[in-house]
């Protein structure tokens, strides 16, 4: 199954304040927040993983020639320092719950260097759809700088922690080596990550023999990972297909479990324009004949959306000054609106059913048109999908509940792959802390 070997990881020196030079993976940050973090700090990761577009960019001057030189100036210049013996890397993230600040949880994560397999070996498990484009712009990235600049994230399954169990006997009484408090940009104040590192030889064979037998099923950074077998092929055809295995054959992924505790997952909203005003005018009408339907105010409507219960799918339809409640009504209508090749776990997906009755069905936005339309956008912010409505720049938007692990895995494990903007782990694994060489 899951073949990981350890690294030599690539990190920040001493001399610079870890908190100004981290960063979100360049795949959420706005223009706004690229700019906000080339302004923190000279040094910040952001010139590696997102150098900014000029209009004088050429062949041999832009972005991926920038950041390829931000990484071998680093390297030469102590900004960043290798370590000599490859090693794994745990990772601990603290953090305030997104949806209850009085909540702190902490989240572990591995880094490790993981064999790349095609999807279907059955080793490695998407979840998700890819767009080229964005996999044109990875795969330039790691030809410029060959490098692994920050990590994907994925998950397997330890019921018994015992991964977990491992790593915290092993580093009994250890600090970590690299520390930040994160409080700027992206993050909510006091935002923390540890760093610890592991070298022991036995630790590292017990883990190897662990994942050996595991499966990993890719929670973000889908792109990545096929940028990761892109690049593979690509270099094997230059070699000449060489025998063994090369550094180009592993990608640099963090591993939590699916039963660890502060595993969060949140959903992503919708928002939606450019409805006729006839479909407005009957929304009632049209929704009622898939949903009880429940008129509420805004703030009602928040707290319902909350109360998960456990088989009922539910949504939020959120208008000017009120709010529909929307509670299927019957389960049995996913087989009639979602018949096709797609497996049962996928069929009963919220997003799915979403998209069938209330994007489709009701307003008219069919899957073939999601792909492109502008009129419907995505918000993981919950405050930010109901203000824009109410400030009249989007018509409705569309709340959804909390997807679970439970449905990532077995969409996954189906075969197949969940809808694009379903899932959204929180918080992400953060970039600058490690980097691997190619």
């Amino acid at each position: 199954m899951a073949q990981i070997a350890p690294f030599a990881g690539i990190y920040y020196g001493d001399n610079l304040p870890l908190e100004e030079v981290i960063a979100p993976p360049y795949d959420v940050l706005s223009p706004a927040q690229q700019q906000a973090l080339y302004d923190k700090h000279p040094q910040n990761i952001v010139r590696l993983i997102l150098n900014a577009e000029t209009p004088e960019d050429t062949p041999d001057n832009n972005r991926y020639t920038r950041s390829a030189a931000f990484l071998r100036e680093g390297l030469a210049n102590g900004t960043f320092v290798q370590d000599s013996t490859p090693a794994l890397y745990e990772y601990i993230q603290m953090f305030e719950h997104p949806l209850d600040p009085t909540q702190s949880v902490t989240r572990r994560a591995l880094f490790v260097a993981l064999k790349l397999e095609p999807y279907a070996n059955g080793v490695v498990l998407p979840h998700e759809e890819t767009h080229p484009k964005a996999k044109v712009d990875r795969l330039n990235l790691m030809r410029a700088t060959v490098a692994n600049p920050e990590p994907i994230y994925g998950l397997y399954e330890d019921p018994t922690l015992t991964v977990a169990k491992s790593l915290d006997a092993s580093r009994a009484g250890q600090e970590p080596f690299l520390k930040a408090v994160y409080a700027g940009v992206t993050a909510p104040d006091a935002e923390q990550h540890l760093l610890y590192r592991h070298t022991d030889s036995c630790l590292l064979g017990e883990l190897e023999a662990f994942f050996a037998e595991r499966r990993i099923w890719i929670a973000d950074g889908h792109h990545r990972y096929e940028t990761g077998l892109n690049y593979q092929k690509e270099r094997r055809e230059q070699e000449g297909n060489p025998e063994g295995l090369h550094p180009y054959d592993y990608l640099l992924i963090g591993l939590s479990a699916f039963e660890d505790p502060g595993l969060v997952v949140l959903p992503t909203h919708r928002l939606v324009k450019n409805v006729s005003a006839e479909r407005m005018e009957q929304l009632p009408l049209l929704l009622e004949r898939y949903f009880q339907i429940e008129l509420l105010s805004v703030e009602a409507g928040r707290a319902w959306i909350k109360k998960q219960l456990e088989g009922e799918k539910r949504f939020l339809m959120v208008l000017a000054g009120k709010s529909y409640a929307l509670t299927l009504r019957d389960g049995s209508l996913m087989d009639t609106a979602m018949a096709g090749s797609h497996c049962e776990a996928w069929k009963n997906l919220d997003v799915t059913i979403l998209q069938a009755f209330v994007l489709d069905r009701t307003l008219g936005i069919s899957w073939q048109t999601l792909a492109h339309t502008p009129d419907v956008a995505y918000t993981r912010d919950e405050d930010e999908a109901i203000d824009k409505v109410q400030s009249g720049e989007w018509q409705l938007s569309c709340l959804l509940q909390n997807p679970t692990v439970t449905e990532v895995r077995d969409v996954a494990s189906a075969g197949d792959k969940m809808p694009q903007k379903s899932t959204f782990f929180y918080p992400k694994l953060w970039s600058g802390l490690v980097l691997r060489s190619l």
